[in-house]
């Protein structure tokens, strides 16, 4: 409220200027803030592989292919390169899919090296699996937000 000779007083003058400090200060912190988050993205080289467990797979009615690692953490807003290795001992190719919202369908041959790369734009969990020995060759990808 103004005084008589049209000022503000001392009391709401000084309201006035710690309101505009915090915002101003909130402003500054969520533009620095973001800052980091941004430089805190990078580009994450994985190396996956098929692995075998030592059983036999007639015998049980399952596939003994596994992937190594079967878990993966990311930050959201990383570049992700897969680098998958099948280290098959036998002509026998390997997949890498993951579905929605990724969409990435890859086939790997016996010996071969498949350089997969996607940005980590969507946070949460992600099941990928080799299309052609789930439910054993499966993972998680997990995608911090």
């Amino acid at each position: 409220m103004r005084t008589p000779s049209g000022r503000w007083s001392t009391g709401r003058l000084l309201i006035v200027v710690a309101l505009v400090a915090v915002v101003g200060g909130a402003l500054v912190g969520t533009a620095v803030g973001y800052g980091f988050h941004y430089e805190a993205r990078q580009t994450r080289n994985i190396y996956l592989f098929n692995n075998g467990l030592d059983f036999n797979e007639t015998t049980f009615g399952l596939p003994h292919d596994t992937f190594t690692p079967d878990h993966i953490t990311v930050n959201k807003g990383d570049t992700v390169v897969l680098h998958y290795i099948n280290i098959e001992d036998k002509p026998e190719k390997h997949n890498f899919s993951i579905g929605v919202p990724y969409n990435i369908d890859v086939d790997v041959a016996q010996g071969q090296t498949a350089e997969i790369t996607f940005t980590a734009n969507y946070a949460g969990i992600f099941l990928y699996y080799c299309k052609y020995h789930t439910p054993t060759m499966e993972g998680y990808l997990t995608v911090q937000g």
